[in-house]
């Protein structure tokens, strides 16, 4: 079962790997990305930052699609964290199973504008999270379990 869906651009840290994984009782993280599903120091270094008692994958984004769909994935409570909008798309688009996403910290970047203290959105990004919303989708800003949900349609009217 899929707990949450997670944009982040600093994917797994401490925040994510303790806070996010206790509130949300999670036993996998999925890391969906596909220039560091190639980077075997990354992978290490993320590997460094989950918990103990819970299993991490990461992979390319079209994998994680592959895996999620299975009977297997489903036996597991599931955080899925990528860095970009674009993947959280493609990922909410294939799996059925998605229906909210979170966007947890986008740092600025280039053209991008600043929503909350840690989401910042470009041009590109808006478009996208009004595709998603369209479709039906929740996306709700918030870093930490404890914080208050922000609605994104709230923010980027």
């Amino acid at each position: 079962m899929i707990k949450l869906l997670r944009v982040d651009d600093r994917l797994l840290h401490g925040q994510v790997a303790f806070a996010w994984t206790k509130s949300l009782k999670v036993n996998l993280i999925i890391v969906a990305n596909d220039k560091i599903a190639h980077d075997e120091f990354t992978k290490m270094t993320l590997g460094l930052a989950k918990p103990q008692n819970v299993n991490l994958t990461i992979v390319e984004v079209k994998k994680a699609v592959e895996i999620l769909k299975t009977d297997k994935a489903k036996k597991y409570s599931s955080l899925i964290i990528v860095n970009n909008l674009e993947d959280a798309k493609e990922l909410i688009m294939n799996v059925d199973e998605l229906h909210s996403l979170n966007l947890g910290g986008l740092r600025e970047r280039e053209g991008s504008t600043r929503y909350t203290n840690a989401i910042t959105l470009t041009e590109k990004d808006v478009d996208i999270c009004r595709e998603i919303l369209d479709k039906g989708y929740e996306i709700e800003a918030r870093q930490m379990p404890s914080d208050n949900k922000q609605d994104i349609k709230d923010l980027i009217k």
